[in-house]
């Protein structure tokens, strides 16, 4: 057996990791054999469990997705938009990043389609728990809704889900930096995954843009650190972003709330 395929058996074997996508666990863990001193597995194993805690890892709660599910399903056969939304704003506060957007979930799409008019079909990169924001969208009922993610429990889960909501189950595992999705969307999200890309590979958000077939993206960034710090973060993001985009001439309107800085691109 390579010491690729040793690093990669060994990572997706471990309880954290065993529903990751293997591509994502084969691509970090290619990074990190290289960059080991002698081809140490053991630090390289190490290393790349390190890396997907950061890309992946800090973000989760111990998560039951059944239990979810089931009080999603309850709330969903009462029928009430009330018990729907509570029911949803309870499972999107069990991950950190749509946690953060709870304060401003009734605000944040309806300023993003002010910009971009509803669409009928959405491309959810890096998704996490994101689609359960569906009934603040208030969009067709035949909208077409695809959710990417690298956790194939949480996709499977998603599906369950969005088949409950009346949609077409489109989530998939699927890593966007080693397969870019090719779908052709309205609208696509990449809500707070910027940053992450760019740790994993340099230029990996422009080279992303780049390729989506989508009318218009929604970029977005928090505010503040897991932690609470803002650190400058704001003005960072701005400029960083701002800079890649004015080299595409992208038109770009910028969106401020309180926990989130949102960039929409017209392509």
């Amino acid at each position: 057996m390579l010491d690729l395929d040793v690093i990669v058996s060994a990572v997706a074997s471990a309880k954290k990791y065993r529903t990751i996508c293997e591509d994502t666990i084969r691509r970090i863990a290619t990074h990190e054999l290289a960059a080991t001193p002698h081809g140490n597995l053991k630090a390289a194993i190490k290393a790349t469990k390190r890396q997907l805690h950061q890309i992946y890892g800090a973000f989760e709660q111990g998560f039951n997705y059944e239990a979810a599910y089931r009080l999603l399903e309850a709330a969903y056969e009462a029928g009430a938009d009330a018990e729907i939304k509570a029911a949803c704003r309870h499972v999107l506060g069990q991950h950190s990043s749509t946690r953060e957007r709870l304060p401003i979930l009734e605000r944040f799409y309806p300023a993003v389609f002010g910009v971009t008019g509803r669409p009928g079909s959405i491309l959810d990169l890096g998704c996490g728990l994101n689609p359960l924001a569906l009934p603040w969208l208030d969009l067709s009922p035949g909208i077409r809704y695809i959710a990417l993610d690298i956790d194939a429990a949480r996709i499977r889960f998603l599906n369950r889900y969005l088949a409950l909501a009346g949609l077409e189950p489109l989530a998939r595992c699927q890593d966007i930096l080693v397969r870019p999705p090719d779908d052709p969307a309205d609208l696509a999200l990449l809500l707070k995954m910027s940053p992450s890309l760019e740790r994993q590979e340099p230029g990996g958000t422009l080279r992303l843009l780049e390729g989506l077939r989508t009318r218009f993206v929604v970029v977005s960034f928090a505010v503040k650190s897991l932690g609470g710090r803002e650190k400058g973060m704001v003005e960072h993001y701005q400029r960083r972003f701002l800079e890649m985009a004015g080299r595409q001439q992208w038109p770009v309107e910028k969106l401020v709330f309180e926990t989130e800085l949102a960039f929409v691109i017209r392509k």
